[in-house]
C-alpha cells in the first residue's frame, strides 16, 4: 500500500482527540510493521474514552461493528485516534474512531490508517449494566487545572496495571518515558530528522497518576541551538468519570540533539 496524504478536511478537530501515541519497536510484527493487534487495542481504548465520559461510569466493549486497516503503521509514527459518540441507547454507546499517522520527519505527511466503529455498555462498580444518563450530565469538570493554551497536545495516553509501581500508583519511570517521547515530537519536527535526548534540565512530579487516567502531554520548543532543541512539557491527568477532575501531574524541560542516519550530530536548518 502507498501513502495517501490526508486532506485537512478529513482530520477531525482536537475536540475529538482521544489518544495520541508513538509506537515503539516492541509493537512491531514479524514483517516490521506495527502489529495490527496493537492498533486494535489502542482503538478500543480511544473509543472507550468518550463512552466513559458520556456514561459517567465504567464501560465494557460489547461489539466491534466495523474495522478497516487502510495503511500500515511504522515505529516512530505519531498516531492520533479521534473518537466521537455516534449513537446512545438505553445502556449502550456506539463510537466512531478515525486514526491518522504523522510520519517521515524529513518530508512530513499525515495519512489515514484505520477507521472503526465500536459499541460499549455502561456498567456499575459490580459490572452490572446501568442506564446511560442524560447528555451533559458529566460535561462540567469541577476544580480542574487549565491545560496550557500556548503548547501543543503531542501525546494522550491511558496507563494500564502493568505500568504500576509497588505502591499502586503509575510508575514514575513510565511518566518519564512518556515525557521523553512527548518532548521528542516537536524536536523531531524542528530537526526534520531523528533526535537523541541529551539532557533532562528539570523534572517535577506534582501528583501521582492512576490506572485509567487520561494523561495528556503538552509540549513547546523554548530554544533551538545549532544542533540542539530544548522543549518544555506539561502533563495533565483527567480522572474519576463519575465526578471528572483534571489535575497537573508533571512538568519538565528536556534537550535533544539532531542526529543523522549514522547517529552523528547535524545542524538544524531554519524553519
Amino acid at each position: 500500500m502507498s501513502d495517501h496524504p490526508a486532506l485537512a478536511s478529513e482530520i477531525p478537530s482536537n475536540e475529538h482527540l482521544s489518544l495520541r501515541v508513538m509506537p515503539l519497536p516492541a509493537d512491531v510484527n514479524p514483517s516490521g510493521d506495527v502489529f495490527g493487534g496493537w492498533i486494535m487495542a489502542m482503538v478500543d481504548v480511544a473509543g472507550a474514552i468518550p463512552a466513559i465520559r458520556r456514561a459517567s461510569s465504567r464501560v465494557v466493549t460489547v461489539a466491534v461493528n466495523s474495522f478497516v486497516f487502510k495503511q500500515p503503521v511504522s515505529v516512530g509514527d505519531v498516531v492520533s485516534f479521534y473518537a466521537e459518540v455516534s449513537s446512545v441507547g438505553r445502556s449502550s454507546i456506539t463510537v466512531d474512531v478515525h486514526v491518522f499517522a504523522e510520519r517521515n520527519p524529513a518530508d512530513p505527511i499525515v495519512v489515514k490508517v484505520t477507521e472503526a466503529r465500536l459499541t460499549y455498555v455502561a456498567v456499575d462498580r459490580d459490572g452490572n449494566k446501568r442506564v446511560v444518563g442524560d447528555e451533559g450530565a458529566s460535561a462540567a469538570v469541577a476544580g480542574c487545572a487549565e491545560p496550557p493554551s500556548d503548547k501543543e497536545l503531542v501525546l494522550r495516553v491511558v496507563p494500564f496495571p502493568a505500568d504500576l509501581n509497588p505502591a499502586g500508583d503509575v510508575f514514575g519511570g513510565w511518566i518519564m518515558s512518556m515525557v521523553d517521547i512527548a518532548g521528542a515530537v516537536p524536536a523531531i519536527r524542528q530537526a526534520r530528522s531523528k533526535v537523541a535526548t541529551v539532557a533532562v534540565d528539570s523534572f517535577v512530579f506534582r501528583q501521582p497518576v492512576s490506572v485509567g487516567d487520561v494523561v495528556s502531554f503538552y509540549a513547546e520548543i523554548v530554544h533551538v541551538g545549532n544542533t540542539s532543541v530544548t522543549v518544555d512539557v506539561e502533563v495533565f491527568a483527567r480522572r474519576n468519570p463519575e465526578n471528572p477532575v483534571v489535575v497537573k501531574v508533571t512538568e519538565a524541560k528536556l534537550t535533544y540533539v539532531a542526529i543523522d542516519e549514522l547517529r552523528a550530530k547535524h545542524p538544524i536548518g531554519a524553519e
